[in-house]
């Protein structure tokens, strides 16, 4: 990204520059606690499938109340469900404390910081629209993702260091005292507009304006498509977080408190080197970028799978910085454009259930897939797990070109 084009676009949304604020503050903490946590439960179980336990509580209340929080998001003032939802969770971070190593309760504090979250990210992903014009919709949405690459840099990477350092409760402190801030900057945001149509009474007339939102996605092929596409990608995420601890410890033979400088700040810097692209090329056509993403990601992981064991263990390391660099602007490729599409096609009224629900499917496809990729890395490998992975990047390509051939038919995608 050009920093003059930049500090121009800043200038001009100073409440596009909270929202951006508490969003850096809010993924540096979730980043943080999941890296503590999740090293935590590796340290005393040694076991792939107990850290994918976390996230299966981490993403349980979006399968439970995804279909309503985002409807819920529309009837309120989004600013009010920022702040309330960065205050909560200031105060549910603190649980971690008295938790200790006790598994269980890891997961709980996981699963109420999560329930929290559910209304928080619709009405984060809701506000952008109305905070900055379209033109600026992409630059808007690159800052954000580049924001979350960098916030896994930071909350991942540094909390290694800091745990080394100052002991294994410090990050804690940081991430509750960071939720405070991101709470003060949503405080000084405009109110938005809540829905205008009254809430009806009676579950019947509630549930069908949840199916409102379902309906709408179902019949808009602009926007039915690229929620599967973003789907997929945070998918990925999270199956390479839960593999994170195997692939330092058992592919890498590193640490896992080193595993983020060897393996997350490269994928950081990968997406600025993303952004910088998409936002230098903008005349480029959005399915060129996300086509091109597909490839390389699944480029990535055949030579994670079939190259790295190959190699000695020295320059393992060396091969995996640069393969999780690729990986970074890959991933960008893929997320900024699916999810500009989505906010582009999507009236304001109906944006905090597209997101609701784009949360709810991604909960429940996830969930299982978290299972089973923890399931395959303590039973057959990490090398064989990477393979799966390339394999499933290679079917999310066939979707692709399938799908792009029926919208381009129906004239939908344009740039």
């Amino acid at each position: 990204m050009e920093s003059r084009k930049i500090i121009q676009f800043l200038k001009r949304n100073k409440y596009f520059v909270l929202l951006w604020i508490s969003q850096i503050f809010s993924q540096v903490t979730i980043n943080m606690m999941n890296f503590v946590m999740a090293t935590k439960i590796f340290e005393k179980t040694g076991s792939t499938i107990a850290v994918s336990f976390l996230w299966v509580f981490y993403y349980m209340p979006s399968f439970l109340i995804g279909p309503f929080s985002g409807f819920l998001v529309d009837l309120l003032n989004r600013r009010s469900v920022l702040l309330a939802s960065n205050l909560f969770h200031a105060f549910i971070v603190l649980l971690y404390l008295p938790a200790g190593e006790r598994i269980f309760i890891i997961y709980f504090v996981a699963f109420l910081y999560a329930l929290v979250n559910q209304f928080n990210y619709p009405a984060e992903s809701a506000s952008v629209p109305s905070l900055v014009k379209k033109e600026d919709l992409t630059l808007a949405n690159s800052l954000l993702m580049f924001t979350s690459q960098t916030a896994l840099v930071v909350g991942l990477g540094v909390s290694g260091v800091i745990m080394r350092l100052f002991g294994e409760n410090k990050p804690i402190l940081i991430s509750s005292i960071l939720l405070f801030l991101a709470a003060i900057a949503v405080y000084l945001l405009p109110k938005t507009e809540q829905l205008k149509k009254p809430l009806k009474s009676g579950f019947s007339d509630f549930w069908e304006e949840i199916k409102t939102g379902y309906l709408f996605i179902k019949d808009n092929t602009l926007v039915l498509f690229p929620i599967l596409l973003v789907i997929f990608f945070q998918i990925l995420i999270v199956i390479l977080g839960v593999s994170l601890p195997s692939i330092s410890s058992k592919l890498l033979a590193i640490n896992i408190k080193d595993a983020g400088p060897a393996l997350i700040i490269p994928l950081g810097l990968g997406a600025l080197c993303g952004a910088y692209f998409i936002n230098k090329k903008k005349e480029r056509r959005k399915k060129t970028w996300i086509k091109t993403g597909l490839i390389l990601s699944f480029l990535v992981f055949v030579f994670l799978s079939g190259l790295i064991p190959l190699l000695l263990p020295g320059l393992r390391v060396a091969v995996a910085v640069f393969l999780m660099f690729v990986l970074g602007i890959a991933g960008f490729m893929i997320f900024i454009p699916n999810q500009t599409l989505i906010q582009l096609n999507t009236p304001i009224s109906l944006r905090g259930r597209v997101f609701g629900t784009l949360a709810f499917l991604t909960t429940a496809v996830t969930m299982p897939l978290v299972l089973f990729a923890a399931i395959v890395v303590d039973v057959v490998g990490i090398q064989l797990f990477l393979f799966i992975i390339a394999l499933f990047l290679l079917l999310g390509l066939v979707f692709f070109e399938k799908a792009e051939n029926f919208v381009l038919s129906r004239v939908i995608i344009k740039n």
